[in-house]
């Protein structure tokens, strides 16, 4: 992914691992020009790895100018390879009684790298002024997710969705005595609208993560880690039930 965004191939990689006291497989190993083997423009003509140095039928001065100028363009891409910190997901409450529910979605944003923002705005009482915050943000940032809270008549889901060609996800505050009147009103929306309704926090945040993922290999990473990790959680359980013993 991150090799990608420099038209570059990464063809395949060698890092080692271990394993800790407690069983925990740990990454044992650097990862740099030794690593890996890297084809610009995924032409193996162009490699710009150790494997020039390899293919060496013997060694020259003019030979190893080409690995250095090889290692000194590997340098220059990884120096400007990090993806670009302008993403948002601007979380808006209908209500400060949301507040506890809001600060769930964004804890969960945060730890999935992304950047959050948190605003009270009614589209019902206020109807300009959260047309005003929506242009606001549209405005400065081109990476933008709208997360909508509201509960019971939710129509600031639906109402950003009409005004913005920005993604925009519902997660209201239900409560169980009262889940199927609240949500009913996120799910039930005009034509023309698509603004999807998820229940839970870390949905919301995971949904948000994974549209901003597709042009962000540091967030896409971190989904791909928590995945591994309920794999893993889920193995472990499978081996605890059933008395599996450690070897």
């Amino acid at each position: 992914k991150a090799w990608a965004t420099k038209n570059c191939a990464l063809i395949d990689m060698k890092v080692e691992f271990g394993v800790d006291e407690f069983g925990k497989i740990v990454l044992a190993d650097i990862i740099d020009s030794d690593s890996w083997r890297l084809w610009p423009a995924g032409d193996k003509r162009l490699m710009v790895d150790k494997q020039v140095y390899r293919n060496l039928a013997s060694v020259t001065d003019e030979g190893l100018e080409t690995v250095k100028r090889n290692f000194i363009w590997v340098t220059e891409q990884l120096s400007t390879i990090m993806p670009k910190n302008d993403h948002l997901i601007v979380i808006l409450m209908g209500s400060a009684a949301d507040k506890a529910h809001c600060e769930k979605i964004a804890k969960h944003c945060k730890d999935l790298g992304l950047n959050t923002e948190l605003r009270v705005t009614s589209a019902h009482k206020g109807t300009e002024e959260t047309l005003r915050i929506l242009r606001e943000y549209e405005s400065c940032l081109s990476n933008l997710v709208f997360i909508a809270v509201a509960g019971r008549s939710n129509g600031l889901g639906p109402v950003l969705s009409a005004n913005t060609s920005y993604p925009v996800i519902n997660c209201p505050p239900v409560k169980p005595e009262n889940i199927q009147l609240d949500i009913w009103s996120s799910l039930n929306l005009p034509s023309g609208l698509g603004c999807p309704t998820v229940v839970y926090p870390e949905a919301a945040a995971l949904h948000a993560a994974q549209i901003m993922a597709l042009n962000n290999f540091l967030i896409w990473s971190k989904l791909r880690v928590k995945q591994l990790n309920n794999y893993v959680t889920l193995k472990l359980a499978d081996k605890d039930i059933r008395g599996v013993q450690n070897a």
